[in-house]
């Protein structure tokens, strides 16, 4: 039935890709550990329609100690690069050399799928800022979240935002 919505979606929709929120959990074993060979990935590997188009796991799992599966997914996958992602923010705050960063950016191995170290530049997915969390806007706006108007108390969302306010805490007119 997900390979059929799967289909659908290219087939008919014209979808030319898709991105798996907490990909991680479409290969978990009865263990609970991850598995880069599960059914699910060997039929979307040997689908002959969705195996044509852009596969994208967000490598974040929950309820796992170990649950960042960088670098783990089958070659067809793109993987999101949470780690460049941490890079580029901290050498935005000035908090580390932007040496580390112009290598993830260039694809360098070491960075880019530190598991196996077998990536390829395309395999990456290099992001700043994404749907969820930070906009790039409020990552130069704000030292801290602010999702008081929400009702959550403040409590959603990371804490660990690498953001750096520029020394106005929100919107400001001050161009200094």
């Amino acid at each position: 039935m997900i390979m059929d919505s799967l289909r659908y979606w290219v087939s008919e929709m014209g979808v030319d890709g898709f991105r798996f929120d907490l990909a991680p959990t479409l290969g978990r074993r009865e263990d609970g550990d991850f598995d880069p060979f599960s059914a699910f990935f060997d039929t979307v590997g040997q689908d002959p329609v969705v195996s044509q188009v852009k596969l994208i796991a967000e490598p974040w799992d929950v309820g796992r100690m170990d649950s960042y599966d960088i670098g783990r997914f089958p070659p067809l996958w793109s993987e999101w690069n949470g780690r460049f992602r941490d890079t580029v923010r901290d050498c935005g705050a000035a908090t580390m050399g932007c040496c580390q960063t112009s290598r993830r950016a260039c694809a360098d191995p070491r960075y880019l799928r530190p598991a196996r170290r077998r990536g390829r530049p395309t395999a990456s997915v290099n992001f700043v800022t994404v749907h969820d969390g930070f906009t790039l806007n409020d990552l130069v706006s704000y030292d801290g979240k602010h999702n008081e108007a929400n009702t959550e108390n403040n409590r959603d969302g990371t804490d660990d935002n690498r953001s750096w306010n520029c020394g106005a805490e929100g919107p400001t007119g001050d161009t200094a």
